[in-house]
């Protein structure tokens, strides 16, 4: 068979071709990034995580019932006993309705004996003798409502601790559910945060944690004394509450810090 000129160009014109494109494929696949590993199963990330430093007792003490304020004696700083009173409402009023009801009630009874007195005898009706009964009931009744009012009156520490914060002063009135005094306690401290829901294939109540407080860049070993029974399905973490098993400096109730991860088990 015979090749022509035309014949022989246009074969070695294809051959080009192709041999330009294999060199762009191959140009094209090694431009292209390597893709990544992924990370071995059961490693953590390195990422630290926040804490807030909390006391394992707190309480704001705030009025049930609206009134005026005849004295408070807890300070800022105060360290209290539990019972101690913190401030006082100016319960006169109260406690001179609370004496007249003392005074009803044995008014009540004298007059209870007296129909009993007259039953015995024939005098007074069975009637009578009921009606003088229910008011004594009634006047005792009354009698405790007004020692109520007067329990309202007073502030009392629940537990020891120390105050935190004062929100009155004396002479100011306020409504009900205004706070008055807040109070932390002497307890241990302790600490909560967020994790990686992927630290629950290794992390254990009673593992201990290394952390350091941003404000007085104190080193503090934390350990795991409760864990979340759910992650949250949006940051995929859990909550966690630690306690302060050590610490080298002073850490307060709202500090914060932050903890790294131990090394991949």
């Amino acid at each position: 068979m015979r090749l022509t000129a035309r014949t022989f160009g246009r074969r070695h014109l294809c051959a080009f071709v192709v041999s330009a494109c294999g060199l762009c494929i191959g140009l094209s696949a090694a431009a292209q990034p390597a893709p990544a590993r992924a990370p071995a199963q059961g490693a953590v990330t390195a990422a630290p995580v926040r804490f807030l430093v909390v006391a394992a007792q707190e309480s704001i003490l705030s009025a049930s019932v609206p009134g005026r304020f005849a004295k408070v004696p807890a300070n800022l700083g105060d360290t209290v006993r539990a019972g101690q009173v913190l401030a006082a409402f100016d319960c006169a009023e109260v406690q001179a309705r609370r004496d007249a009801a003392r005074a009803e009630a044995e008014s009540a009874r004298v007059q209870y004996e007296a129909k009993m007195k007259l039953q015995g005898l024939q005098s007074a009706a069975e009637v009578e003798v009921e009606l003088a009964a229910a008011n004594v009931n009634k006047a005792q009744s009354q009698i405790r409502i007004f020692d109520a009012q007067l329990a309202q009156c007073a502030f009392v520490a629940p537990f020891a601790g120390k105050v935190a914060r004062v929100h009155v002063k004396v002479g100011q009135g306020v409504n009900p559910g205004a706070p008055v005094v807040e109070l932390v306690g002497n307890g241990p401290l302790k600490a909560r945060m967020n994790v990686p829901s992927q630290w629950l294939a290794w992390l254990k109540i009673g593992d201990q944690l290394e952390g350091t407080v941003d404000e007085t860049a104190s080193v503090c070993a934390l350990k795991v004394t409760r864990v979340s029974g759910r992650v949250d399905a949006v940051s995929q973490t859990v909550e966690i509450e630690t306690e302060l098993a050590s610490v080298t400096g002073q850490v307060l109730p709202g500090m914060s810090g932050q903890v790294r991860p131990p090394a991949p088990r």
